[in-house]
């Protein structure tokens, strides 16, 4: 079995390998950041585990149809729109994502540890390399920024696919528990958990998915 993996912003693809290895020790594991073209790498997979941002790239691609999809999908804290003006799925306001990105550019490494902070997730791995290219990760900051397209709206309204599981965490810091779940039809609140892709995946609720 073949397992794509789709990460959050800021997050090294190589850090989720732990995580897959753990969960699912026989699979072949594929491993992507959440930039253009995850999601339909991830696509082509036997089963996905897509977080985060990357959970709302395959939401978009879902939405657009034309497709098939693996018979195994896990959204851990997905959301439609993140900023808090476009909706109730997040905390965080479009000033905030522009000043991320200003500083971003400004001194990545100590704008990625903010953020990693503020998001609840552990410090990354010591490294002189960003998790991967600048002007992807600015991409990505522009897919936060912007609201949801109407027809992933309309997407998430009709409830979750066959196959298909969602959770997101009720102390996330940046997302609404209540405002994804009514947003994200079928989504389950995950009591105990925040942001962290670990958090899910140490969770027995959501780790029996995989």
């Amino acid at each position: 079995m073949i397992v794509g993996w789709i990460g959050g912003w800021g997050v090294s693809p190589a850090e989720l390998r732990s995580h897959a290895e753990a969960h699912a020790p026989g699979a072949r594991h594929v491993l992507l950041a959440p930039v253009a073209g995850a999601a339909e790498a991830a696509a082509d997979c036997d089963a996905v585990v897509a977080w985060s941002l990357g959970a709302r790239r395959f939401l978009e691609l879902a939405a657009r149809g034309g497709r098939r999809f693996p018979p195994r999908v896990l959204l851990l804290a997905p959301f439609t729109s993140f900023c808090s003006e476009d909706g109730a799925c997040g905390k965080a306001s479009r000033t905030q994502v522009r000043w991320l990105r200003r500083q971003l550019r400004r001194e990545p490494f100590a704008a990625l540890a903010d953020f990693r902070a503020r998001a609840g997730l552990p410090p990354a791995p010591p490294s002189d390399e960003l998790p991967y290219a600048l002007d992807l990760m600015e991409e990505g900051l522009d897919r936060l920024e912007e609201p949801a397209p109407a027809g992933l709206v309309a997407f998430a309204r009709q409830g979750l696919p066959e196959g298909w599981e969602a959770y997101v965490g009720d102390r996330d810091p940046l997302l609404s528990a209540e405002g994804v779940a009514d947003a994200l039809k079928g989504c389950a609140i995950v009591e105990g958990v925040g942001h962290a892709i670990d958090d899910f995946l140490g969770n027995p609720e959501v780790s029996h998915a995989l």
